[in-house]
């Protein structure tokens, strides 16, 4: 998945926003990030297979990064 352009998949999507909610500055962003993710996984009717894929995309993307540790918000 590229995180620099524009998602073109429900998957894609829910993917960067969960990206998002691990990366944002503040917990009160990073629970509008998830929240705005959960919102496009149900709309869409992503599967339970393709949301445990966005979780383990967006984790290892954020570890990648960031390392497994390190704490994003402030």
């Amino acid at each position: 998945m590229d995180f620099l352009s524009e998602p073109h998949t429900p998957l894609e999507a829910v993917t960067l926003g969960l990206y998002l909610a691990l990366t944002a500055p503040t917990e009160e962003k990073a629970q509008e990030c998830a929240e705005i993710a959960e919102h496009i996984a149900q709309s869409t009717n992503l599967s339970e297979h393709d949301l445990d894929a966005a979780k383990t995309i967006a984790q290892a993307t954020y570890e990648i990064f960031y390392g497994d540790g390190e704490e994003v918000h402030e």
